[in-house]
Parts: structure tokens; C-alpha cells; sequence
């Protein structure tokens, strides 16, 4: 997910640049409060549209001859990737479509009249079925502790609550990201308890310190190729190859889109499919299979199966017990 706050300072950058103000990576660490590393690593993320080089001369980042930011007209495909943009990060929390706000005035103040006007007719024009950050004034200081983290690379110990037994321990952790899923806020990071690469939702942890341990992001490392090999976020043990199969009723539904990158599908003459998918993990796609309901069947591994047969007759009891009209109501 892209870092907004660098996105900002970013644009910001951009701005001070074109002014033909003189631009240091000094003078940029102080006005935005950051390290100098992390102006370096600023502007390293320019793309190359950009002709950005340090003049040795006068000591200043500067544009090559010719080339200004003012009043630069969008066209009408990157003005609805900023507004489809602008539709997700408004799911996000209050700090991060605050921060968003004040990147859509800047564009909007750098922009010619025509820009301007197409961002205000399609202002709207988008939505997405994201569930909302709404505990994020619970969580914005340990949101923004860990982003400090990130941009100087320093180690964080935390008191975290595990949801699954609500068990509290403390942790050494060095974060590798952030990332948002299902309305909740999470970090990424190595944990020094366990020397592997794990998940702590934000809401979980119960206490945060910054300390002034150093640490360094491995260069291979990716956050979009460390979610590949589980279902969704979670990830855990060995890669194991499911089997389903998924009556003609749904099959369309299935086909209609790609869930897993290593995912295969197979077309019966009955119309029903056979679907093979090899994931780290299989707390996430139970949940899944248990959404298709009767549609789908678990045909390998065998244990899996088994595990989904207990899974179902417990739920089958519940519905089973015999109630009192008082406690339905």
C-alpha cells in the first residue's frame, strides 16, 4: 500500500523544486521533521517522468532546463485514478484521508482550469465495498509511532493480545509495512520472539515504545510477494494443494475472477469444477469454503476434509438443540 505521508512530502518536494527555492537533502529532513535518509529514499521514488538532478554547482535539487509543474492539465484517465484513489483512502482512517485531502488541494491548486473543472464533475463518481477504519482515533497513535518507524528505520517493543487465545506477551519488533484489511490496521514485521516475519493488528497491541535500535528492511524483501502463498493475509506452516470441487449452481462465480495466483481450474461435462489452490495456511479458505455452503466439497487433503466434517457437524448441533421460544427472540 503506498505510503500517503510520503506521497505528500513528495508532492510537497515537487512544489519547492519548481519555486526555484534551493533544496538540500538537509534542508528537506529539517522541514519535514524526518531523517536524511529518508529525503534520499524520497527521491529515489520519483519516476522518471520527472527529470529531477542535484545541481553540484549550487548545491540544490533542481529540474532540467525547461521543465515546470504549474498548471499542468490530467487526463481524463489520471484524473479518475486520483478520484478512485481518493474513494479507497477515505475507508482508511481520519490521519490518512487527511492527509490525502491536502494532496488532492495540491493538485487541484497546481492544476490548469480544465483539470480543475473534470476533478469537480466526476467527484463522486466512485465507491468501494471496503469496511471502514471506524476504531482508527483508537488506534492513531501506535498508526502513527509505526509510521515514524518505518521512514527511520527504527525498532519498536510492543505489549501485543493475540486474538486467538487473548494471550499478552511482549515483543521486539523491526516493521516492514503497514497494511489494511477487512477494517483493521496492520503491521508487518520481524519479531525478535519468534526470528520470522509476522502480522500484529494495531488494535491488539496494548503498549508501544520507540526505542534506538537500528534495523534494515532485507533489500528481497516484498510485501506483495509475502502475502502470495497464503489465502489472503494469514499464512502459516507448510504450502499444502487443496482440492474442491464446486457444483454448476456456482461454478460462474468462481470462474468469473482469479482468487490465488496459483490457482487451477477444471471444467466438467456436468458443469460443476474441480479447483486446486496451493496456500500456506487454511484458517482463511475455510472460511471461504463455508461461504459457497452445500456448493463446494473438500475432496484432498484428506485431514483438511476431516477437519472441515467435525467443523460442520459442531455447527450442525448448534442448530440442533432444542430452544426456547424466549431465547430465539
Amino acid at each position: 500500500m503506498a505510503d500517503v505521508k510520503r506521497i505528500n512530502r513528495m508532492v510537497e518536494i515537487l512544489g519547492l523544486i519548481d519555486s526555484g527555492e534551493k533544496i538540500t537533502p538537509k534542508g528537506l529532513a529539517k522541514r519535514f521533521g524526518v531523517a536524511e535518509r529518508t529525503v534520499y529514499r524520497d527521491m529515489s521514488c520519483f519516476p522518471s517522468e520527472y527529470p529531477l538532478y542535484f545541481d553540484e554547482e549550487h548545491g540544490s535539487y533542481r529540474f532540467t532546463s525547461g521543465y515546470s509543474l504549474k498548471k499542468i492539465d490530467l487526463s481524463p484517465d489520471e484524473i479518475r485514478a486520483v478520484l478512485a484513489s481518493k474513494a479507497v483512502v477515505s475507508k482508511l482512517g481520519q490521519s490518512v484521508s487527511k492527509a490525502y485531502q491536502g494532496l488532492m488541494n495540491k493538485i487541484k491548486a497546481g492544476s490548469g482550469q480544465t483539470t480543475g473543472q473534470q476533478i469537480k464533475n466526476a467527484e463522486g463518481h466512485y465507491w468501494f465495498d471496503i469496511d471502514p477504519a471506524d476504531n482508527f482515533a483508537d488506534i492513531q497513535d501506535r498508526y502513527e509511532a509505526i509510521q515514524r518507524a518505518l521512514d527511520e528505520n527504527i525498532g519498536l517493543e510492543i505489549t501485543y493480545q493475540a486474538m486467538y487465545g487473548q494471550k499478552i506477551t511482549e515483543r521486539r519488533i523491526d516493521p516492514y509495512g503497514l497494511f489494511f484489511s477487512s477494517g483493521i490496521w496492520y503491521v508487518l514485521a520481524y519479531c525478535h520472539k519468534y526470528c520470522d516475519v509476522r502480522q500484529f493488528a494495531l488494535d491488539c497491541i496494548k503498549n508501544l515504545e520507540i526505542t534506538d535500535r537500528r534495523y534494515a528492511i532485507p533489500k528481497d524483501f516484498s510485501m506483495d510477494t509475502y502475502f502470495q502463498s497464503g489465502w489472503h493475509i494469514y499464512k502459516h506452516g507448510e504450502p499444502v494443494e487443496i482440492k474442491l470441487r464446486f457444483t454448476k449452481d456456482v461454478a460462474r462465480w468462481i470462474t468469473r475472477k482469479r482468487w490465488h495466483p496459483t490457482e487451477k481450474v477444471e471444467t466438467k461435462k456436468d458443469g460443476s469444477i474441480i479447483y486446486r489452490v496451493t496456500v500456506r495456511g487454511t484458517r482463511e479458505i475455510q472460511r471461504w469454503i463455508y461461504h459457497w455452503g452445500p456448493n463446494c466439497e473438500v475432496l484432498s487433503p484428506l485431514p483438511f476434509r476431516k477437519e472441515v466434517q467435525s467443523e460442520l457437524r459442531a455447527m450442525l448441533a448448534v442448530y440442533s438443540k432444542k430452544k426456547n421460544k424466549s431465547t430465539l427472540t
